[in-house]
């Protein structure tokens, strides 16, 4: 083998493995290989880079894996909030492959997948608790808007969703809902308030978790 030809090898090895870590979300595998380790954490992590990446959305506005008191020790998990001068996104991320049927007004959904069914909460209704939950946590009249996004994994069919059941990539953009609100002098007022107020309850402590997980499996 020439060297020539060697040279040639290595370049075009090089090149290719710039491209592959540039593409998609490889250099963030690397860094941050925690947020990968299932299709949850990977569908978050995707959903928190587009925010940021895709709509300019500043990283200190965005909150993850939010868990907001409500009764005795029990706790509701929000996946993303994401706090704007307009008022609060509330996301809930659903990474799920194969096939899922849905309808708004139901409880239970179902997937099928690799020839397996199986039932889940229907994601709207779970979310719009959590919104519910972060309003009376907050105490404050400030617009919250529920969304459920569904990233990259499966075919969805949802139907009967009315015009406040918002699945994102399936009947509507955050950029659009988003620029068709109007600003909120509550949330002006009340933003730096309503941050630190949220702040701490984002990825709290081993403890915390566990606790949820286990309020969880109780249901």
């Amino acid at each position: 083998m020439s060297p020539i030809f060697l040279l040639g090898i290595i370049i075009l090895v090089a090149v290719v493995g710039a491209i592959w870590l540039c593409s998609g979300y490889a250099l963030d595998r690397i860094t941050h290989p925690e947020e990968w380790s299932d299709a949850g954490k990977s569908g978050e992590r995707i959903l928190y880079n587009t925010l940021i990446h895709d709509l300019k959305i500043p990283e200190n506005q965005i909150l993850r894996n939010v868990y907001i008191p409500i009764k005795k020790d029990e706790t509701s998990e929000i996946d993303l909030l994401v706090l704007t001068k307009k008022g609060i996104f509330v996301l809930e991320c659903k990474n799920y492959g194969g096939n899922i049927y849905g309808d708004a007004r139901r409880r239970r959904w179902v997937q099928y997948i690799g020839g397996k069914k199986s039932f889940f909460y229907n994601p709207i209704m779970q979310n719009k608790n959590h919104a519910k939950h972060l309003a009376d946590f907050l105490g404050a009249r400030v617009p919250i808007v529920p969304l459920v996004t569904t990233i990259t994994r499966g075919k969805w069919k949802v139907s009967n969703c009315g015009k406040n059941d918002l699945i994102l990539g399936l009947n509507c953009h955050f950029a659009n809902i988003y620029n068709d609100m109007p600003e909120s002098e509550t949330m002006k007022r009340n933003f730096n308030r309503l941050y630190q107020k949220l702040k701490p309850l984002s990825r709290p402590g081993k403890e915390t978790m566990e606790k949820h997980i286990s309020q969880i499996q109780k249901l």
